[in-house]
């Protein structure tokens, strides 16, 4: 699997045209992935979305695969059923993350959505999850995984845990990612922001 280096936006708590700069200059330096959060909607629903739509927009052009954090209150908001995740894909991104998980047939179910969006599991919990949702056969080259960030400091992963972690992924020749944190990067999508590092060892290393 080839291996690629992403970029992290959080366009709730951050500005468009800055974001934009930052997609720019990201791509010109061989970045191809971008994870956006979008795991609550104010008030301002249009608004919001329209944000999100411009900067999916502008990622495609720049050739990065999108990938979405959503969690089940964005399907309630949006009044979204998880049946049709065709609002999605008009969107713009290429998959979606599932901040949380459901019973593995769901997921599984959702590896088959017709718009052909990636479903992107959360890697950070050695149990047998990823077992059980391709025990129902789910449509491999849709699934892959994705660590969590840990934005509060002690709260990261060790390596051994993260380690027999990813080991249930890439036996199953599944794609996987993990986050790194920039010393001088201050958005992320909490209050609290010690840095976004998947590995509590990584936290205070320059990128």
């Amino acid at each position: 699997m080839k291996r690629r280096l992403g970029i992290s936006i959080y366009p709730d708590h951050s500005d468009l045209a800055i974001d934009k700069s930052y997609l720019e200059k990201a791509a010109k330096l061989g970045f191809s992935r971008l994870f956006m959060s979008l795991l609550q909607i104010d008030e301002n629903k249009e608004a919001t979305i329209e944000k999100y739509r411009e900067l999916d927009k502008l990622a495609k052009q720049l050739d990065y695969e999108v990938i979405l954090d959503v969690s089940p209150t964005i399907f309630d908001s949006l009044g979204i059923t998880y049946d049709d995740l065709s609002f999605f894909a008009e969107l713009g991104v290429d998959g979606l993350r599932l901040d949380e998980g459901f019973d593995g047939k769901k997921e599984a179910m959702l590896s088959y959505n017709s718009q052909k969006l990636i479903i992107e599991l959360n890697m950070s919990n050695d149990v047998a999850y990823v077992d059980n949702i391709l025990s129902y056969q789910a449509n491999k080259p849709f699934i892959y995984g994705c660590h969590n960030f840990y934005p509060q400091k002690g709260t990261g992963l060790p390596f051994a845990f993260f380690e027999n972690c990813t080991k249930r992924f890439k036996k199953n020749n599944l794609q996987t990612a993990a986050f790194i944190t920039s010393q001088t990067g201050r958005i992320g999508p909490w209050n609290i922001n010690d840095g976004l590092p998947t590995l509590e060892e990584d936290r205070y290393l320059p990128v």
